[in-house]
C-alpha cells in the first residue's frame, strides 16, 4: 500500500470514528429567544405523567444544551421554561440535533437541524393549526338553525374536504417514517378501518355487529413490540379510553378483555408491565362497584403467580394482601359470616338472620355522618320491614354505653348488635376504614351491592322485588 492511500485509510478510518464517538450519548441544542438567565429542564412523557430527565441553565442570549453519555430513551420529551410554559420534541435514533424557536411563539417558529422527524412534527401541528382556522368557524356555523339547506352542503363538504387532506397528509408520514416514532404516533391515533353496518331484520343497522368489529379491531395500528409508545401520552391514552369508555362496565368482560390485551403485550416485557400496571391500577381505583373484581384477578393471575417479576417483595406484599381481603367481598359472593352480640348480650350470626334481603350497617353513634344517614334509615326500615327486608346493624365503637343510649332514645328497632373487642374480627373481614357502610345481601347472604347509599340500596331491592314478582 502506497504512502498516499495509507494516509487516505488513516483519514477516512479517523473520520469514522470521530463520528461514532461523536453519536454516543445525546447531545440537543437549544436557542429560544426571549428568554434568557433562567432554568430549563427536559422532561418526558410516560404514560399520562411526567418526569425531569435533564436540567440545564439558559445563557443570556436564550442558548442551552442538554447532553449525557447515555443515550435517551427513545419518546416525546418537554423542554420546559419558566412560567410554565413548554414545547415537545420527539427523540428517537438520532439525539443530536439543534432547535431554534421564540418564547411564547413555539410552532409557527420551531426550527430544527439534524432532525427530520422533528421537522415532519411541526409543520403537522402548523398544518393542523391552519386546518382548524377553517374547520371551527365551520362546525360553528353548522349548529346555527337558521342557516339554509345548501349553506350546511357547501360546509359540511368544506369539513369533509378538510379532513381528507389532513387524512392525505397522515398518510404521507406514516409512508416517509415508517419505523419512525412519529409515523408510529400518527398511526396510533387513527380510528380502525370500519365496514358498512348490515341491516337486522327490522331494516336498522346493526350497532351490536358494528361494537364488536370496532372492539375487535380497537387495537390494529398500535405496535406492542414498540416500547417507545409508553414514553408518549398516546398508549396510556388509548388504554383508558378502551377500558373506561368503549368496554361494557362488567368485570367479566373486562376481564376477558384485560387478558386478551396482555397476552398481546407480551411481545415486549415493558409494554407487558405496563398494561398489566395499568389494569390493575386503575381497578384498584375504580368507583364503579364491582370492578373490584378485575383488580383481585389481576393480582391473583399475574403478581401472586410470580409473572410481575418487577414488583419489590414489599409492594407485591400489600398489594396481596388487598386483594385477598377484597376477594370474599366481591359481588356475588357469600357474605363471610360475622357473630355479634345483641342488646341482652346473646351472640347473633348474620347467617341465622332469616330475611329476603339483609342490610349490613356497620355505623358509629358519635360519628357525624352516621347521625345524618341513621334516621334515613329508620325510615326505609319502616316502610321495607314488612316486604322482608332486615338491618343487622352492627356498631363498631367501643363504648357499650354510648350504643345502647343511641339505640334507646332514637327507638332503632332493627336488629342492633355490637363487638366492642372485635371477637368477630369484622373490620378486616369487611374492610372498614370508614363509617357508615352498607352492604345489601340477598336471602342466601350473596352479597349483591356494597358499599352503597340507603337511596341506592332502596332502588335495588325495589328492582329485585319487582323481577321477583314477574
Amino acid at each position: 500500500m502506497n504512502l498516499k492511500r495509507l494516509l487516505y485509510t488513516v483519514l477516512i478510518t479517523g473520520s469514522v470514528l470521530s463520528c461514532a464517538i461523536a453519536e454516543k450519548g445525546y447531545r440537543i441544542n437549544v436557542k429560544v429567544d426571549g428568554v434568557q438567565d433562567t432554568i430549563s429542564m427536559l422532561a418526558y412523557h410516560f404514560g399520562n405523567r411526567q418526569y425531569i430527565q435533564d436540567t440545564v441553565r439558559v445563557d443570556n442570549e436564550g442558548r442551552f444544551v442538554f447532553q449525557g453519555d447515555e443515550r435517551l430513551d427513545q419518546g416525546m420529551y418537554m423542554v420546559v421554561l419558566p412560567g410554565q410554559k413548554y414545547f415537545e420534541i420527539i427523540v428517537d435514533k438520532n439525539q443530536h440535533f439543534s432547535v431554534d424557536s421564540e418564547m411564547d411563539n413555539f410552532i409557527s417558529t420551531m426550527k430544527f437541524e439534524n432532525s427530520p422527524d422533528n421537522e415532519a412534527f411541526y409543520n403537522y401541528m402548523r398544518f393542523i393549526g391552519r386546518q382548524n382556522e377553517i374547520t371551527g368557524p365551520a362546525r360553528t356555523e353548522l349548529q346555527d338553525p337558521e342557516i339554509s339547506e345548501e349553506r350546511k352542503n357547501e360546509l359540511r363538504a368544506l369539513l369533509t374536504e378538510a379532513d381528507q387532506q389532513v387524512k392525505a397528509l397522515q398518510q404521507e408520514i406514516i409512508e416517509e417514517f415508517p419505523d419512525g416514532l412519529f409515523g408510529k404516533i400518527i398511526l396510533a391515533q387513527q380510528e380502525p378501518a370500519m365496514p358498512e353496518a348490515p341491516l337486522k331484520d327490522d331494516g336498522t343497522p346493526d350497532s351490536e355487529y358494528l361494537y364488536q368489529i370496532y372492539k375487535e379491531r380497537f387495537w390494529e395500528n398500535i405496535d406492542f413490540s414498540d416500547d417507545r409508545l409508553l414514553r408518549t401520552p398516546i398508549f396510556h391514552a388509548k388504554l383508558n379510553q378502551y377500558f373506561t369508555r368503549v368496554l361494557v362496565q362488567m368485570p367479566d368482560s373486562i376481564i376477558a378483555e384485560a387478558d386478551r390485551l396482555v397476552e398481546k403485550a407480551r411481545v415486549h416485557p415493558e409494554v407487558f408491565k405496563y398494561v398489566i400496571f395499568f389494569v390493575t391500577n386503575t381497578f384498584e381505583r375504580s368507583q364503579i362497584m364491582g370492578m373490584d373484581a378485575v383488580f383481585v384477578h389481576m393480582v391473583e393471575n399475574y403478581y401472586m403467580s410470580g409473572e410481575a417479576d418487577w414488583v419489590e417483595p414489599e409492594q407485591l406484599k400489600r398489594i396481596s394482601e388487598r386483594a385477598m381481603a377484597l376477594k370474599p367481598l366481591l359481588i356475588g359472593k357469600i357474605a363471610p359470616d360475622i357473630t355479634m352480640f345483641t342488646r341482652d348480650r346473646s351472640p347473633l350470626s348474620l347467617h341465622d338472620v332469616d330475611a329476603g334481603f339483609t342490610i349490613i350497617y356497620f355505623w358509629d353513634s358519635e360519628c357525624a355522618h352516621c347521625k345524618r344517614q341513621t334516621p334515613k334509615l329508620k325510615e326505609f326500615y319502616e316502610r321495607f320491614n314488612s316486604k322482608g327486608v332486615e338491618i343487622y346493624a352492627a356498631n363498631t365503637e367501643a363504648d357499650r354505653d354510648k350504643w345502647l343510649n343511641y339505640v334507646s332514645e332514637n327507638n332503632l328497632t332493627w336488629i342492633n348488635v355490637h363487638d366492642p373487642a372485635n371477637l368477630s374480627d369484622f373490620r378486616d373481614k369487611y374492610d372498614i376504614w370508614a363509617t357508615p357502610l352498607i352492604f345489601l345481601l340477598d336471602h342466601d347472604k350473596r352479597i349483591l351491592a356494597k358499599r352503597i347509599t340507603i337511596e341506592q340500596a332502596e332502588e335495588i331491592i325495589t328492582r329485585q322485588m319487582e323481577s321477583q314478582n314477574q
